[in-house]
């Protein structure tokens, strides 16, 4: 576990800190919201590689040497990004890189997580970490961008930090080969899971396909907030960098926080429920963000949004867990991971094209639209307690 922790503390940090730099890299490259958008196009490219290769990875070469190879592959793109500032297309192909990385290690992680005991407490408190990663990259980013340290250099960060993340991965999973197996699980005669038609019973599963439109949608809010948000207070609530910066980590630190601390309160409420009663509170309080012409109105009206938001993903994990069988876990945690990462390259890009064109002000709309679909595709997932294995 603490493996994973590291890994996903250290996507956290990767992630986080793209909002902070976005208004660096604009001006560094001299380009429009549009085209800087296109570093979440070639994050998704790579998710969408991730989920089509992911399950085939782990069972062509084990579950461990899979999750090595992604590490390696992650290394790969942070030293691409740390070595140059000249070339945007470069840039790009960096962030393809690691989103094939990042989406393999999170369906991985995810898959692993769900068949422990007690896998929302245990999937709350990695999710948690990857929310403080992400709550500090942007104050590290911004403090050395405002000291005049060229924003390449943020990311020898990432690269320091790969290195022990793939050590501890090779002392935790290079010797496993695959998830445990419950005992009523089908195998083959000699003892292997069955693995023909996984994929096929996977992209037939009503809920793999409804979870993950949540996650879509849920991820392309989160990260068009921490995207964006940065931009929005700079341009729309008039703040400084410092605090602008301030407002997208305090963001993922109440991810980071309600991760932690929220999933007892939703056992009690049921985990159903409760997902609607956080969309209630969020989008009170993404209106109250949007109407109210106030910065520290708007700061702290983020901050809770982060909160009410923060467990969507470990209900979304283990409602997976409990409705699709665990011999299709691999694939189906690929897919759902993937396709829910895929919102947050595109959903910030479509904010990027139309703040282009109408102002980044839209940030805050699209935000709240988002929230009421995620709401709407909630109550379209199965209920639990109708897996069949």
């Amino acid at each position: 576990m603490a493996s994973a922790f590291a890994t996903l503390f250290l996507a956290g940090w990767n992630g986080g800190s793209t909002g902070a730099l976005l208004p660096v890299i604009e001006s560094n490259y001299n380009i429009s919201y549009a085209r800087v958008s296109v570093l979440f196009v070639s994050t998704f490219l790579g998710y969408v590689v991730a989920a089509a290769g992911t399950g085939a990875l782990s069972r062509r070469v084990g579950y461990g040497h899979a999750m090595l190879i992604s590490v390696i592959v992650e290394l790969a793109g942070n030293i691409i990004n740390s070595s140059q500032q000249k070339n945007f297309g470069l840039m790009c192909f960096a962030y393809f890189v690691i989103g094939i990385a990042f989406a393999t290690q999170l369906g991985l992680c995810n898959a692993y997580f769900a068949i422990l005991n007690k896998p929302l407490m245990w999937t709350g408190i990695l999710h948690g970490i990857y929310g403080l990663g992400a709550f500090a990259s942007p104050l590290v980013a911004t403090a050395m961008v405002s000291r005049g340290v060229p924003y390449h250099f943020f990311y020898t960060t990432n690269v320091a930090m790969n290195i022990p993340v793939f050590a501890l991965a090779w002392l935790a999973f290079r010797n496993l080969q695959a998830l445990p197996q419950l005992p009523n699980e089908r195998t083959s005669a000699e003892g292997a899971p069955i693995t023909s038609g996984v994929l096929r019973a996977t992209l037939r599963s009503r809920a793999v396909w409804t979870l993950a439109i949540f996650l879509m949608l849920y991820v392309g809010a989160e990260e068009s907030i921490g995207g964006w948000i940065v931009s929005y207070i700079l341009e729309v609530r008039k703040g400084s960098p410092e605090g602008a910066s301030w407002v997208a980590s305090c963001f993922y630190l109440g991810i980071a926080l309600g991760r932690i601390f929220l999933p007892p309160l939703n056992v009690l409420m049921g985990e159903r429920r409760a997902v609607l009663v956080y969309l209630l509170f969020a989008i009170a309080l993404e209106c109250v963000a949007w109407f109210v012409p106030v910065l520290a109105s708007t700061a702290v009206c983020t901050a809770l949004v982060g909160v009410a938001i923060s467990t969507f993903y470990t209900a979304a994990i283990t409602a997976g867990g409990k409705l699709v069988p665990r011999a299709l876990h691999a694939d189906a945690f690929a897919l759902m991971s993937s396709v829910g990462q895929s919102g947050s390259a595109f959903w910030p890009l479509v904010i990027g094209v139309m703040s282009t064109k109408r102002g980044i002000w839209v940030v805050e709309p699209t935000v709240v639209a988002l929230l009421g679909a995620q709401g709407i595709c909630w109550l379209l997932v199965p209920k639990i307690g109708r897996r069949i294995e």
